[in-house]
């Protein structure tokens, strides 16, 4: 019996090292196991971008007119067809979210037209250069660069003399996209671009609307 539990703990001690490997794999799997339960990826961005917390401009007009002189191609390396709030919809949005023709003024008596034209609404996504081999695998590389244009025309018509005045206001923007994005993830970073679109654009347009035509604001 003595030789027995002499000869047993020996032979356990022959690979120390393997055996702390062993636990130290198992417990580095069971923390990944746990980081993956407890920290599930968030979900795809389905908001609408609006307008409606800011304030209406009321404007002395008897009407006012969207044209969309620029038509979404659907043809990469444009997006704009496959992204929700696209320059399209968000120039659609803030004019119906900012912009009333009110009457009783002078020039909603003799006809005036406000016309609001999105000269550019393009949204393009183009691959990026990345590192390539052994190096180029441990880095975590920016591979898709996202751009959007939003450019916009507002101008004053006179039904008899034509056009009295007006602004033309046009707003950029890109994000880069990392190779190891999900598709929510890359869908959040567009999210946040069209956002960045939107809010320059509502600040730009208003700006300008108050600079050059401030005197058919009724309020």
């Amino acid at each position: 019996m003595s030789s027995a539990a002499a000869t047993t703990p020996s032979s356990r001690r022959k690979y120390p090292a393997l055996e702390r490997l062993v636990v130290m794999l198992a417990a580095s799997l069971l923390l990944a196991g746990c980081l993956a339960t407890t920290a599930p990826p968030q979900g795809p961005v389905n908001a609408t971008l609006t307008f409606g917390h800011t304030e209406v401009m009321a404007l002395d007009v008897a009407e006012i007119d969207l044209a969309e002189a620029w038509q979404q191609p659907g043809q990469p390396p444009h997006i704009g067809h496959l992204v929700p709030n696209n320059p399209v919809r968000i120039i659609r949005t803030w004019t119906r979210d900012r912009l009333r023709a009110v009457p009783g003024g002078l020039g909603a008596a003799d006809g005036s037209l406000l016309r609001v034209t999105l000269l550019d609404g393009s949204v393009t996504e183009k691959p990026l250069p990345v590192e390539k081999g052994v190096e180029g695998f441990f880095k975590d590389q920016a591979d898709t660069r996202i751009e959007a244009v939003c450019e916009v025309a507002v101008d004053l018509i006179d039904p008899v003399t034509g056009r009295i005045g007006g602004i033309s206001v046009k707003v950029e923007g890109k994000r880069d996209i990392l190779e190891s994005a999900s598709l929510n993830e890359r869908d959040r970073i567009r999210f946040a671009l069209m956002e960045e679109i939107a809010t320059s654009l509502n600040q730009e347009l208003e700006n300008g609307i108050r600079a050059e035509l401030g005197y058919i604001i009724r309020r």
